[in-house]
């Protein structure tokens, strides 16, 4: 396996087992409907793409998958397959698309003010206001165009945070000091460094077939994207382009996340 490819899904999946859960799905989606005959050339395929990462890494992942009841055992001598609470883990973790991104037109900031004896919950606020969306604009003030004070409801009570973070409104067209919205959103959430990924990816997948590493190769790259309103986008920004090339394949791939821990 490249050293590209092995960074591409190590920027994907943070532990072996979750890169393993995917390879077990896209595996099952591609037998699924199938005769016996295509389902051992989809299991043949398998053990190919399983033998270009460190066999042991698997070896050990499947393990640990079992025992978490990700996978199991259906036929002695195959590749285990996803359970439904396999599809559920999945789901919460690979990244998806959004078209829609309806927005108000408003900016919003948090702060926060946390002593060093809280460190440790400092440290998962942090964490936290990243993951839901917020770009840092200095230490403890983050901006984000999506109003998180109902999702910060939550973490502020479980943390026992009350009185230490604030959520302020900017209000429509607003600025920073002499840095206008646009600008401050390029800067803060780093745009140009993603959009240099989208357009390497344009590069290599634009016009041939686009294969296991280039949806991996996408959503490595969608994970870090903010998905931030399209009005708040550049003119220079590919995203989108990149997302149109690449949405049938997506869905082929990646739809078993659609309907994970839905009941029938």
């Amino acid at each position: 396996m490249s050293r590209a490819a092995v960074a591409l899904t190590e920027g994907l999946f943070s532990h072996a087992v979750d890169m393993t859960l995917w390879l077990f799905a896209y595996m099952g989606e591609l037998s699924m409907p199938y005769a016996y005959g295509k389902t051992w050339k989809a299991q043949v395929a398998a053990d190919q793409l399983l033998s270009e990462i460190n066999y042991e890494v698997i070896k050990n992942a499947i393990t640990t998958a079992k025992k978490r009841g990700y996978v199991k055992t259906i036929r002695r001598h195959a590749w285990p397959e996803i359970t439904e609470e396999g599809k559920r883990r999945l789901a919460s973790i690979i990244p998806r698309y959004d078209d829609k991104r309806l927005w108000d037109g408003r900016m919003h900031i948090v702060t926060y003010d946390i002593p060093e004896k809280r460190k440790d919950d400092r440290d998962m606020l942090r964490e936290y206001i990243r993951r839901i969306g917020c770009g840092r604009l200095q230490d403890s003030v983050w901006v984000t165009p999506y109003n998180p004070i109902d999702t910060l409801r939550k973490f502020i009570e479980e943390h026992e945070l009350r009185g230490t973070i604030i959520v302020s409104d900017m209000g429509k067209d607003g600025s920073i000091g002499e840095e206008d919205i646009r600008s401050m959103i390029v800067r803060v959430y780093k745009l140009e460094d993603i959009n240099d990924r989208y357009k390497e990816w344009l590069e290599e997948f634009e016009n041939g077939k686009i294969d296991r590493w280039g949806v991996i190769y996408f959503l490595s790259i969608l994970k870090d994207d903010p998905q931030l309103p399209f009005a708040l986008l550049p003119s220079w920004w590919k995203g989108d382009w990149v997302y149109k090339r690449i949405e049938l394949v997506l869905k082929n791939y990646v739809n078993f996340s659609a309907t994970a821990g839905k009941k029938t």
